[in-house]
């Protein structure tokens, strides 16, 4: 497939492509590996996304950072142990579908299949990026999708951060023994932090150090994920530094598995987040 002027395949080695991207809106890169965004920089911004500086790039090994794409379930399969956290595809390589670009930025699109399960996944990296995850049903009976993007947003110090949007949300807190809790006003990091919001609705990652503010979007997402490992778990992590934990959230758009969509024969399900910075 031919590449737009804007993307670039970067592949040293033979056996792990890199789609990078300079467009006049944006830079970013993309794996084939999961379809994998890693990288996504606006024009006169700094990096919006976290990757791990310790990331291994293998097939088989999801990547640390970026946006994983967690599908076709989410976290631990809800019914049998031995199949992988977080589903079937962060570990494979993709197929790349299309690839085009406009004034607005650049499309890529990826395809897998595993079995029965089927879907695809187009970035849209721009002034904003876009990324969305469609579950098919190309069989015969009904399928149960559910999921994540599991987007890890770059901060300057996690103890500067907040998450403003989710006042008043139930959600269901898996540190130590799961609990149902009501947030009170915004969330703030001072401990480990391993959330799933009853959510749908947009959400803002306010930085107070860098001033910044990121605006998480979505669609096709019933749960809204915060993470972040702190001190103890982000130390046992063997592909993030010891002290990652300071510069990174997880604002995940994510249909937990208690909230999985059937999809019917024929049809499909779309799992949207949009990215942006507020000015």
């Amino acid at each position: 497939m031919n590449l737009p002027a804007s993307v670039r395949l970067s592949d040293p080695d033979g056996s792990y492509p890199v789609f990078e991207i300079e467009h006049p809106t944006c830079a970013a890169k993309v794996a084939l590996h999961g379809a994998h965004v890693m990288s996504w920089k606006p024009t006169d911004e700094e990096e919006v996304l976290y990757l791990s500086p310790d990331a291994v790039f293998k097939e088989g090994k999801a990547i640390r950072g970026g946006i994983p794409v967690c599908w076709p379930w989410f976290n631990a399969h809800p019914a049998d142990a031995s199949q992988p956290s977080h589903g079937l595809v962060r570990g494979r390589f993709w197929e790349l579908l299309e690839a085009s670009e406009d004034d607005a930025g650049v499309t890529l699109r990826f395809g897998v299949s595993v079995g029965i399960w089927n879907a695809e996944v187009t970035v849209k990296a721009g002034e904003e990026l876009e990324v969305a995850l469609e579950s098919k049903n190309v069989s015969e009976v009904p399928i149960v999708v559910s999921g994540a993007l599991h987007t890890y947003l770059g901060v300057s110090d996690i103890s500067q951060v907040r998450v403003v949007k989710l006042d008043g949300c139930d959600y269901l807190d898996t540190v130590g023994e799961p609990t149902v809790r009501k947030q009170k006003g915004d969330v703030v990091f001072d401990r480990e932090v391993d959330r799933i919001y009853e959510s749908s609705s947009s959400v803002l990652l306010v930085d107070d150090l860098s001033g910044r503010t990121v605006l998480v979007e979505k669609s096709g997402s019933p749960s809204t994920v915060v993470w972040n490992p702190w001190v103890e778990k982000c130390a046992a992590l063997g592909d993030m530094p010891d002290d990652g934990y300071q510069k990174f959230c997880c604002i995940e758009a994510a249909i937990a598995n208690d909230r999985a969509e059937i999809v019917m024969p024929g049809g499909s399900h779309v799992l949207m987040t949009r990215i942006s910075v507020e000015e």
